[in-house]
């Protein structure tokens, strides 16, 4: 089975386990049987903003207009092609696979541009990828709710870390939210 792996450094001959700062994850090598899952990491992050539908397609969807532009345009990514082998875990992530030894890589392929790859993936029908304006309300509104949680969940409105500027600058709707719930919390800790 073919594995890919996505990042930024190119020139890479094996991948070695690290922790991922954001998302709580073991030391580990991170792969997927998917190309375009693997383009998505091809940048470095807060948020990778992707799932699968319920006939299990892969879609990335855009959390702020203009994300996908915004995000990918223009970053040179290098996507490796690895092997499975054993020891290498299935996750809960459909198509993601863990391990927590280093993995060889069979073969890097430069990517450019991480936005033209992944419209080229769009158009072989590998992934759908939800612009903003495509949205249904019920979808932006729970986009909001979950940043909002997040902002409080990761205590950043009294930083100024870029994660915290990231989050001022794309969801002002949930930074407003995130303020007014913990002025909530506050005057009932009060009373």
């Amino acid at each position: 089975m073919e594995l890919y792996h996505a990042s930024p450094v190119a020139g890479l001959t094996v991948l070695k386990p690290s922790v991922t700062e954001f998302f709580g994850k073991p030391r580990q090598v991170c792969l997927t049987a998917l190309k375009p899952m693997a383009l998505l990491y091809g940048i470095r992050h807060f948020e990778y903003t992707y799932g699968y539908t319920k006939a299990g397609e892969l879609y990335y969807q855009e959390y702020f207009p203009g994300a996908l532009e915004e995000l990918y345009r223009g970053k040179r990514a290098s996507l490796y092609r690895c092997a499975w082998r054993e020891g290498m875990e299935r996750t809960a992530i459909p198509n993601e696979y863990v391990s927590a030894a280093e993995v060889a890589v069979e073969e890097e392929t430069a990517i450019p541009d991480v936005y033209e790859a992944l419209l080229e993936e769009e158009r072989r029908g590998t992934i759908r990828l939800i612009r903003w304006p495509e949205a249904p309300e019920k979808s932006r509104a729970w986009i909001r709710r979950v940043e909002m949680e997040e902002i409080l969940e990761a205590d950043l409105l009294g930083q100024e870390s870029p994660r915290a500027r990231y989050m001022r600058e794309k969801y002002p709707e949930s930074w407003a939210m995130a303020l007014e719930e913990e002025r909530k919390r506050k005057n009932e800790s009060a009373e």
